[in-house]
């Protein structure tokens, strides 16, 4: 995988940044953190990981359903030559962390 240049990393920062904004703004019962965004280098698609500690799932469903809204969001929030279309997924990075910390636990244990 080549490394992101200076460029796209500050064009996924402020993508994340805003769409954390948009978020807090169209679901403020649910809290849904944006944890990591990969815009493609033509800015026509960005890849968006989401968590949420009350329902994860929920918060994808009603993250995908406002796609073009949180789309058009960012059109008026940024300034780019192309705002991208947005795909988002679950993180799981915390559950994945958690299941390797249990292992780890389970093989001490079992020591």
């Amino acid at each position: 995988m080549p490394m992101a240049t200076e460029r796209m990393i500050q064009i996924d920062a402020l993508v994340k940044k805003e769409l954390a904004n948009a978020l807090r703004e169209y679901f403020p019962d649910l809290f849904i953190a944006v944890t990591e965004v990969h815009v493609s280098k033509d800015l026509a698609h960005a890849k968006v990981w989401i968590s949420s500690p009350i329902d994860s799932e929920l918060a994808l469903k009603k993250c995908r359903k406002e796609a073009a809204s949180l789309r058009k969001y960012l059109a008026n929030h940024i300034v780019a030559r192309r705002v991208p279309a947005i795909n988002f997924v679950i993180d799981t990075t915390q559950e994945k962390a958690f299941h390797i910390e249990s292992l780890i636990r389970k093989i001490k244990e079992d020591k």
